[in-house]
């Protein structure tokens, strides 16, 4: 799955790492693409993310980033 990782001022995921979805889930960041892009909404980059399960999260590996999920139209 494709997703714009928000930074939400704790800095920046990392491969591995888990981020919330603007679902309710919580995926993993499988990669990164592109560079970090910064506009007056908040820095974001552009990553594949996997599906993960919220039972697995705990305090020493909360998300600290946002992912709005999107579709590449087959990209």
């Amino acid at each position: 799955m494709q997703a714009k990782i928000i930074e939400r001022g704790n800095g920046y995921a990392d491969v591995g790492d888990y981020v919330s979805g603007d679902d309710g889930e919580v995926y993993t960041v499988v990669s990164f693409r592109g560079p970090i892009f910064t506009n007056r909404a908040g820095n974001f980059m552009h990553a594949t993310v996997e599906l993960a399960d919220w039972a697995d999260v705990t305090d020493d590996n909360e998300p600290t980033c946002s992912a709005e999920l999107y579709n590449l139209g087959g990209f």
